[in-house]
């Protein structure tokens, strides 16, 4: 087993067998931070970057400051439907476009009844349930008139002729 060297607040301690070196780890009387040598190694390393001692580094929990910001912590950002874009962007182009309600209706509808699926059914959590939800909206929208266009046509033509 090597020996292991560790910088302290009283300078350099050491050599310890690396089972000491571990119970140290797990007390907290090392830090990630602390520098670390061993016979073999190139130049002293903070304790969490080496490989083989990495895995008992314990990361202390970090408070966070105001408006719940934790310095240097990212949190993952929820993959977003595709099937709730579409059904978002043809809702919306269907009522835009106003001679195309029914053709862009059906496909808003049917995107946003796929990605309201997908994403109840998604083990990991996806975003996107609003933009399904608008694009069903507009969608049944572009649909109820086109039917109305339709039905105001064809009554309008069977009154004009008696």
């Amino acid at each position: 087993m090597p020996h292991w060297y560790y910088g302290s607040s009283a300078g350099q301690s050491g050599p310890v067998e690396e089972q000491e070196l571990r119970a140290l780890i797990a007390s907290g009387g090392v830090s990630p931070e602390t520098l670390v040598w061993r016979d073999g190694m190139k130049d002293w390393l903070p304790l969490s970057s080496v490989p083989e001692l990495r895995g008992d580094v314990v990361t202390p929990y970090i408070t966070p400051g105001p408006g719940g910001y934790v310095p240097g912590y990212y949190q993952p950002v929820a993959p977003t439907s595709g099937l709730a874009i579409a059904s978002m962007v043809c809702g919306i182009v269907g009522i835009v476009a106003c001679y195309i309600h029914g053709l862009l209706g059906l496909p808003a509808v049917i995107c946003g009844h796929l990605a309201l699926s997908q994403i109840n059914g998604s083990s990991l959590p996806m975003a996107g349930r609003g933009m399904a939800i608008a694009g069903l909206v507009l969608g049944y929208i572009g649909i109820a008139m086109s039917v109305g266009f339709i039905l105001f046509f064809v009554f309008a033509i069977s009154s004009a002729y008696p």
